[in-house]
């Protein structure tokens, strides 16, 4: 008998172990891989481990392996960069290979279009190639909302595995109240084809291009073990980890555990019938940028993890789901500077894009 007992505590105290060690990242090596980025909004990596890196003043930067950079100017419909606008994020549709003669695909590219009394977000496709850069730009969908605000556009482009695209939309910030009326495309997840059409079999039949709604300025959107997950910004606190589920609603301004910036309260409820609350919450805000799935065995202690960029509080945080619900655990904060985009390669390395005028890119690999 005492033998099992001895066995059994041993198994706990592994299990402990285990647990504890999770999301630690202790022994690792940051490479700065680029810099000289101006007002970068998001990057994306290709099979090649080039990349492309949008700016919001309508420019994307490639940088190769080897860390060469030339920027291709894009010629998009109204550009509206003030603010929190701009080029918001790419996707890849199709194309491109591990070839370095090769580097040609097709892309989905978000942005803010129009003028400061009337903007709104928009996507367009566009071919990308070495020699021609940027052609070939084709309107696909833009909300049907114009604001006078400059901020809170959302722009995450996601593309779904059983076939059309997810993107985020922001409430404008004055047209919070909007998040939650059904006809409007701010403060929601929009589903759409490349055609511009409403994915089939939609929530709404009344809004048919509605994915979700009761957003405020949603981020990070990452397919998880065929799961969909997103991140927003709250107010002061109240900043969301939340799992999507078409059709859901996710509470803004109705239910949320953060204050207006004056201090006031926006609303008495932190909780409502038939609306959803996140998995994590994170109260003071940490201003979440973007995310990525980690699914390699390079960083043991990550292996399938969230990957969460923050801006304000200048870390990478490990998200992950444990016994006792879902917990947010700061993994790296050496860079000391605003963190704008997160990206896995092929190999396990992390790849990190920081923010502002003078923004670089930076590699985290195992030691």
């Amino acid at each position: 008998m005492n033998n099992i007992k001895n066995a059994v505590a041993l198994l706990i105290l592994l299990v402990l172990s285990v647990k504890c060690c999770l999301a630690r990242v202790d022994d690792y090596v940051i490479r700065e891989h680029a810099g000289g980025l101006a007002f970068p909004k998001s990057m994306t990596l290709l099979p090649d481990n080039s990349l492309l890196i949008s700016h919001k003043h309508g420019v994307i930067t490639r940088v190769t392996s080897e860390k060469t950079q030339k920027e291709f100017s894009l010629s998009l419909p109204e550009l509206y960069s003030e603010g929190q606008g701009g080029v918001l994020d790419l996707l890849v549709i199709s194309g491109f290979s591990e070839s370095h003669h090769m580097t040609s695909g097709e892309l989905l590219i978000s942005y803010s279009k129009g003028t400061a009394e009337d903007n709104r977000l928009a996507i367009v496709s566009a071919t990308f190639s070495l020699s021609e850069g940027i052609t070939n730009l084709k309107p696909v969908f833009e909300v049907n909302d114009g604001k006078d605000t400059p901020v809170h556009y959302g722009g995450k482009l996601l593309k779904l595995p059983e076939g059309g695209y997810l993107v985020t939309t922001g409430d404008g910030f004055d047209y919070r109240e909007q998040a939650q009326v059904i006809s409007s495309h701010l403060g929601k997840i929009i589903g759409f084809t490349l055609d511009g059409q409403p994915l089939p079999s939609p929530a709404f039949e009344e809004a048919p291009y509605v994915y979700s709604l009761g957003h405020r300025n949603p981020q990070g959107l990452v397919n998880f073990n065929g799961d969909i997950y997103q991140h927003e910004h709250g107010p002061d606190g109240g900043d969301e980890l939340n799992l999507i589920v078409k059709g859901n609603n996710y509470g803004w301004p109705v239910i949320t555990k953060g204050l207006d910036y004056s201090g006031a309260r926006i609303s008495p409820f932190t909780q409502y019938k038939g609306m959803e609350n996140p998995l994590v919450d994170w109260t003071p805000s940490i201003a979440p940028s973007s995310m990525a799935v980690y699914t390699h065995t390079a960083f043991a202690s990550l292996e399938n993890t969230l990957l969460v960029s923050s801006l304000k509080a200048q870390q990478l945080f490990a998200v992950y789901e444990a016994a006792n619900g879902w917990k947010a655990v700061p993994i790296i904060d050496q860079l000391e500077t605003r963190l704008r985009d997160v990206k896995v390669d092929a190999s396990g390395n992390i790849w990190v894009l920081t923010d502002g005028e003078h923004a670089k890119v930076f590699i985290i690999s195992p030691s």
